[in-house]
């Protein structure tokens, strides 16, 4: 058993999944032992990847290599979305499928308000940010642009456990969040700042240190450099099956997003900043 990016392990235990082997998919859950058996422990034993487990319903090597089980399967959650009270959607990997989302619905309302932009857009959702920034890395090679606005899922830190002195004052429903990072262009944020005011769009706003650990940061250092922004959707319980976000930040976030766009001139670059 291997973590695959920046899976929890420590939620996995008593979860349904799916096995995604050469067959096809293979129905599973995560076992662990009842409580009555660990009453016992003088320490309770925590779930790690060196202790988990899948159970299939197979109980030999036979059995697995019958269902197209094989090593390097990959394991993905069963559960799926759900809306809960005051706007509030929840479900897995929000992170940063709901990227992907926002950025198709910018497409989208560009082409429906029959937009022309006076210089050449590229709207990509790329892979393996969670194991390395890899996607971003190869895409702003091959399209080499000039500015990149990036978004990302960022932590509610009114969630219990999550301390507000060091993740900062960021809440769901309370707008997308802006941030000062060395991978944010400075000028490019005021950009994107003026128009959420113009707009009267509420943002929240953070400081990072030395990484945004987005694919901000290799959009920002390819090249020979480009002015990048980050702009973030706050998201409850990052990296565990019940993600959960706000309707209305998603809206925000989109309108932030596509406001930006038809403020920018072929002019916004790195010199003219």
């Amino acid at each position: 058993m291997k973590r695959n990016g920046g899976v929890d392990h420590q939620t996995a235990p008593a979860s349904r999944v799916i096995i995604h082997g050469k067959k096809g998919q293979v129905k599973a859950v995560f076992g662990w032992p009842a409580i009555h058996t660990r009453l016992g422990a003088d320490k309770e034993t925590q779930p790690k990847t060196d202790n988990l487990w899948l159970d299939c319903g197979a109980r030999n090597r036979k059995e697995v290599e019958a269902l197209g089980i094989h090593i390097g399967a990959v394991v993905t959650y069963q559960d799926g979305f759900d809306e809960l009270a005051n706007g509030n959607y929840i479900g897995r990997a929000f992170d940063n499928r709901v990227g992907g989302f926002m950025i198709a619905e910018v497409a989208r309302m560009l082409k429906e308000n029959k937009k022309k932009l006076p210089y050449g857009l590229y709207v990509v959702n790329a892979v393996q940010e969670e194991i390395g920034l890899r996607g971003a890395e190869m895409i702003s090679r091959r399209i080499k642009p000039d500015i990149a606005i990036v978004t990302d899922v960022t932590h509610d830190t009114t969630t219990p456990m999550i301390n507000k002195q060091i993740e900062g004052d960021v809440s769901t429903g309370k707008g997308p969040s802006l941030a000062y990072a060395p991978a944010v262009h400075n000028k490019l944020l005021a950009l994107v700042e003026k128009v959420a005011t113009d707009k009267k769009i509420a943002v929240q706003w953070r400081a990072l240190s030395r990484s945004t650990g987005t694919d901000t940061d290799s959009f920002a250092y390819s090249n020979d450099g480009c002015p990048s922004v980050l702009i973030s959707i706050p998201l409850r319980y990052m990296h565990t099956t019940v993600e959960m976000l706000h309707r209305d930040d998603i809206e925000n976030t989109i309108k932030l997003m596509y406001e930006t766009l038809l403020t920018l001139t072929p002019k916004t670059n790195l010199n003219y900043l």
